[in-house]
This record gives C-alpha cells, sequence and structure tokens, in this order.
C-alpha cells in the first residue's frame, strides 16, 4: 500500500483526515506563530496546506521552514481564489482553516471530530473566537470591548470545519468576493438546507492588529 492509498483510507476511520488551510499573503510577521499554534495540536492524522497568494516578503520561505506543511505559490488572486485552491489540493474528509495572522487553539480537532462522530448528520460546525490586541495596537472603534473581554460565536473561516463534501453541494468560495467571502458561503449553505451546529468551544485566538481586512 503506497502513501497515498494509506491517506485515502484514513478518511474512513474513526479518526479521518483533517486538511487545515491556511492561506498566506504578505504575513511574515505571524504566520511562523500560526503554524506553530497548529502543531501544538496532538491530533491525527492531519495536513497542512499553505496557500502563498503571491507573496512579496517573507512568509513563503518562513513556512517552508517547516516539516509537514506543504506550499502552493501562486500569483496574486485574493483570498477566496487561494481558500478554493487549498480545497482542491485537501485531501481530508473534513475541511478547516486557519488566517495567517490568527493563533490555533490546541485539541481543537479533536474535539470537532468527535462532536461530528456523535452527530453524523451535521455538515459543518461554527465554533467561538477569542479576540485580543497585538502589542500596542490601539482598539479599532469597529470592535467592541466585549468582543475583547468574553469569547464570541464566530461565522468566518477560522471557526468554521465542514465536510468536503459539502462543498460539491453549496460550491466553492465566491472569488469576487475579498471580504466577508465567508458570510457569502454561509449563506448558501444555509439557503441549500445544509445541516449545520454550532458548538460551544473556543477554537482561534483572533488578532487583532489594525491592518485586518474586515476591521479596516
Amino acid at each position: 500500500m503506497d502513501r497515498n492509498d494509506s491517506i485515502n483510507k484514513d478518511v474512513y476511520t474513526k479518526h479521518p483526515l483533517v486538511s487545515i488551510i491556511l492561506p498566506v499573503y504578505n504575513c511574515e510577521k505571524f504566520i511562523g506563530e500560526a503554524l506553530e499554534s497548529i502543531f501544538t495540536d496532538t491530533y491525527k492524522p492531519k495536513e497542512i496546506i499553505v496557500v502563498d497568494d503571491g507573496s512579496t516578503d517573507n512568509s513563503a520561505r518562513i513556512a517552508s521552514g517547516f516539516t509537514d506543511v506543504k506550499i502552493i505559490s501562486r500569483k496574486h488572486k485574493g483570498v477566496s481564489v487561494a481558500r478554493n485552491v487549498g480545497i482542491k489540493a485537501a485531501k481530508g474528509a473534513y475541511i478547516t482553516f486557519l488566517d495567517s495572522d490568527d493563533i490555533w487553539i490546541p485539541d481543537r480537532l479533536k474535539y470537532t471530530i468527535g462532536y461530528f462522530s456523535n452527530h453524523p448528520n451535521i455538515e459543518y460546525v461554527l465554533g467561538k473566537q477569542q479576540m485580543f490586541l497585538e502589542n500596542d495596537c490601539p482598539k479599532p472603534p469597529s470592535i467592541k470591548q466585549e468582543w475583547l473581554d468574553n469569547p464570541q460565536n464566530g461565522s468566518g473561516t477560522c471557526v468554521l470545519m465542514v465536510k468536503k463534501s459539502c462543498f460539491d453541494r453549496v460550491g466553492l468560495f465566491n472569488p469576487d468576493y475579498n471580504i466577508g467571502e465567508d458570510t457569502e458561503w454561509l449563506l448558501r449553505a444555509n439557503e441549500a438546507n445544509i445541516p449545520m451546529a454550532r458548538i460551544p468551544l473556543v477554537i482561534i485566538k483572533r488578532r487583532i492588529h489594525g491592518a485586518n481586512l474586515t476591521v479596516r
């Protein structure tokens, strides 16, 4: 049995292969910490796919310094296209995401896969996020203090885990969107009556540093 056969077999076990997709564009300051945080998750098997969206800084070089990370480099076409490239390359039965400036919470995969196992009708789940301010970053007016003080329900890719087969029904992210693409996808999933659930677990620390697309 070769490696690909082994991976395909893992997809259908009680510990299915999970693909983690991390789009990167000029995020050399944070990409190393983001990847390090993923490796704190002890769940196996998992694959980490970094899609370098035409970075002009050292993001790709930093990512290439990590073992067991697949790097796909392409011309800059935006985050939606980058995520779609990662989805097409993914071998996992489940797909989840991390933005290159956020921090992964350990054992989120173990908890979330356990939830899917106990609720086989659910196609995707959304978790909670804990926002925090980067050092010396003043609180943007669009960020409420309560969002920093308490975990919040998230509605973005950073708190999403989805069965890969779900993309066959809903479609990929709309490449015309570079902001709000996750909301647009969730609206399509809702219109298609895809079964979903919210889980009470904080699964990422979302970094607010002033240059976030959604904050700007």
